[in-house]
């Protein structure tokens, strides 16, 4: 690249060679460069990343496993809810039930332990190891013991103080409770909760939920 100089004198024949001498060795830092993909040992490529991304789609919860800087995966995955995509990367907002359920009880602004709001994920970043479609239904479905939960039930009283963890089928997310039973049915398969803590963050107004160990994804009942 050449760069331009001004004269009020006309160049003589040494000017005119120090230009030809500048324009072929003038060096310019700013140069596009092409950037080459160094993703983490065993991470996906960002083909990879942007193929899956797009075959699952916005809306859909999906499960990523990261890779740290030490080379180790993570021990929990992140759920998220994609909901942008571009070439570049996508978006992802945090799935996390328990902080949207306090903070509806709770005037003040309160922190969850697990986070939330939303990430951009870049193609380029290299850390993603592995994007699975979220199964937790499925899974609760499958693994529960409606008959263990229905004996728990059957020797607490109403009045007992309980943590009931159970998964919200609407908004795809767990839910770890604490309160007291106000109500059981005789047949030990349906009780009125007053929900006091979310996640050991004690809210200001309290929630009453009715469940049926039936219909309900209640995983586990527990005496405090």
């Amino acid at each position: 690249m050449s760069k331009k100089r001004y004269h009020w004198q006309r160049n003589t024949q040494s000017d005119r060679d120090a230009e030809n001498v500048s324009q072929r060795y003038f060096w310019w830092p700013f140069r596009n460069k092409k950037v080459r993909f160094k993703g983490r040992t065993g991470a996906m490529s960002p083909q990879e990343i942007k193929r899956v991304i797009e075959e699952i789609g916005i809306g859909q919860q999906i499960e990523i496993l990261r890779i740290g800087y030490d080379g180790s995966t993570d021990d929990i995955p992140i759920s998220v809810e994609i909901i942008d995509t571009s070439d570049y990367s996508f978006t992802g907002k945090i799935i996390n039930l328990e902080r949207r359920m306090i903070e509806s009880a709770t005037d003040k602004l309160v922190y969850a332990k697990t986070g939330g709001g939303v990430l951009e994920f870049n193609y380029n970043d290299g850390d993603i190891k592995e994007i699975m479609l979220s199964h937790d239904e499925e899974l609760i479905e499958q693994e529960r013991d409606i008959g263990n939960l229905k004996e728990v039930l059957a020797a607490l009283d109403t009045g007992d103080h309980v943590i009931v963890a159970y998964y919200d089928n609407q908004q795809k997310g767990t839910v770890n409770t604490e309160g007291v039973i106000t109500e059981k049915s005789d047949t030990d398969n349906i009780f009125t909760l007053i929900i006091e803590k979310i996640n050991k963050i004690e809210l200001e107004r309290k929630i009453t939920k009715k469940f049926d160990l039936q219909k309900d994804l209640v995983i586990d009942i527990e005496l405090v």
